[in-house]
């Protein structure tokens, strides 16, 4: 393989774009999680996630690489509105928790928002 360029997102994700003797190019990507991980858990801590009016409320935080990683190996994108109830179930599965920035459940909209 012959390594073609390296460089990082904008979202924080480092690429290393590499060309097989085939011809195929592939993308190793990767992602320091620990400080998003960091701040989640202080979120949680803070508050109910909630604004001042209680319009809005947080739930979440995930990094890019893990949504790349559902999507390249469960088949799902958690950016599809459609996909919404897979996410709200993700989000509300204990071994997610780390994720979470507010307690409470989540529940999939009919417009495949989140609340």
């Amino acid at each position: 393989m012959t390594e073609i360029a390296r460089f990082t997102s904008a979202a924080g994700v480092q690429h290393v774009l590499e060309r097989t003797a085939d011809g195929r190019l592939l993308d190793h990507a990767s992602q320091a999680v620990e400080p998003i991980l960091t701040l989640n858990r202080a979120m949680a801590a803070e508050n109910d996630g909630y604004t001042p009016s209680r319009e809005l409320r947080r739930v979440a935080s995930i990094p890019l690489n893990l949504i790349l990683r559902w999507k390249l190996e469960e088949g799902w994108d958690a950016f599809d509105p459609a996909h919404a109830d897979r996410l709200a179930r993700k989000l509300n599965d204990p071994e997610f928790h780390y994720l979470r920035t507010a307690p409470g459940r989540v529940a999939a909209l009919a417009d495949g928002g989140l609340r």
